[in-house]
């Protein structure tokens, strides 16, 4: 089964709840196939999950690859994480300076 079928028949829309389920699979899923199957995995719940909900997702695993790694390549795949976050919720404060102290880093 994929990922994403998993998530379409175990996520339940909460609204404003508890995504701890699907910030789980984030840096496994990240470490075995890349941040494209990530953004892939989120795609099918982007109507279900909050903006803020989705962008906070992005923004926990941006911060894991930054503390988990420590390589060049590791600081430009959070930053195109953190990037994301802002395409999905633009005025998140959080995202934006996550990616500001990335940057100065």
């Amino acid at each position: 089964m994929k990922f994403s079928e998993f998530a379409k028949k175990k996520v339940v829309k909460t609204g404003e709840g508890s995504y701890d389920t699907c910030s789980n699979i984030n840096l496994p899923l990240y470490k075995q196939k890349g941040f494209t199957a990530v953004m892939a995995f989120y795609q099918p719940l982007g109507n279900m999950i909050p903006r803020r909900k989705m962008a906070e997702l992005y923004i926990k695993l941006g911060r894991e690859i930054s503390y988990d790694e420590s390589s060049d390549s590791s600081k430009q795949e959070a930053t195109a994480v953190f990037q994301q976050a802002l395409k999905i919720d633009p005025e998140n404060a959080d995202a934006q300076e996550a990616l500001k102290n990335l940057i100065a880093s």
